[in-house]
């Protein structure tokens, strides 16, 4: 799944290059103003940003100062890990509901200048990201209660 994660955040990276070049054509070259490239690079950013939260997510790849957890044992390491992954489950649950709810609240709410983006069709992605890390925070709580979770190298390195 992290590949296909890391290959569709390619994809929407490159959709948001397409989609800024476009506005900057249509605005300086042609004098058009394209209100809707606007939005589309604003919604591609933020599937961006969520999917790419999920893909490092199994390795966890995302920031983090670990200036006092280097100093446990792995054992020590191994309980702190479970249980700031405990930690984060509730704020994820909490996040896909709220998300939820709101793809059900907007679903046919157009966005302002592409109509055939709904508003509900941005909050799914935001539904299914937060799904993915649920599921990477549980298998990866599975893994450490096992003994069988391996830091990568990004994720055991000190900010």
């Amino acid at each position: 799944m992290k590949t296909f994660l890391a290959r569709l955040n390619a994809l929407i990276l490159l959709c948001m290059f397409v989609v800024t070049v476009l506005t900057v054509v249509f605005r300086s070259v042609l004098g058009i103003p394209a209100s809707w490239s606007e939005d589309l690079a604003q919604l591609t950013f933020i599937l961006l940003v969520f999917v790419g939260a999920a893909s490092v997510m199994e390795d966890e790849g995302h920031i983090a100062i670990s200036t006092i957890f280097d100093r446990f044992g792995d054992r020590g390491q191994r309980i702190i890990r479970v249980l700031g992954r405990l930690l984060i489950l509730p704020f994820l649950v909490l996040f896909v509901r709220g998300a939820w709810d709101n793809m059900m609240f907007n679903w046919e709410v157009e966005l302002g200048t592409v109509e055939w983006i709904r508003i509900g069709h941005i909050y799914l992605a935001l539904v299914v990201s937060g799904a993915i890390m649920i599921y990477y925070t549980l298998v990866n709580i599975v893994r450490d209660v096992r003994g069988t979770y391996q830091c990568s190298e990004r994720s055991n390195s000190s900010v």
